[in-house]
């Protein structure tokens, strides 16, 4: 799902965060933090009136994965056990095209909150 802003909000471009905690899962736990990525930042969205199709042209892109590898932390376990566990780690970001038609109305009354 994507979000709108003004045109004058558009300084936080699509990028890499990087985020460090711990990792827990199935109840065991990384014995230090680990780097955690995400995607987050702006993308173009426009409607363009279109005289050939007589209509509004919808152009959206989301802020997403571009590439990502795979990545594995050793977990401690309450029982003193040791687990592999492996997570996704992402590399790079960027503006990925998605449908604008998909969106509900309630989605939309909502980004105009934002």
């Amino acid at each position: 799902m994507c979000f709108s802003f003004p045109l004058g909000t558009l300084d936080n471009k699509c990028n890499v965060q990087k985020n460090s905690t711990f990792l827990v899962s199935n109840g065991c736990i990384s014995s230090t933090p680990v780097e955690i990525t995400s995607c987050s930042g702006l993308c173009e969205t426009s409607s363009i009136y279109s005289a050939e199709a007589n209509a509004l042209v919808h152009s959206c892109s989301c802020c997403q994965e571009m590439t990502t590898t795979k990545k594995e932390v050793t977990l401690t376990c309450p029982d003193g056990s040791n687990i592999s566990h492996t997570y996704i780690y992402i590399e790079s970001c960027g503006c990925k095209a998605s449908d604008c038609s998909g969106q509900s109305t309630s989605l939309r009354r909502r980004r105009r909150r934002l």
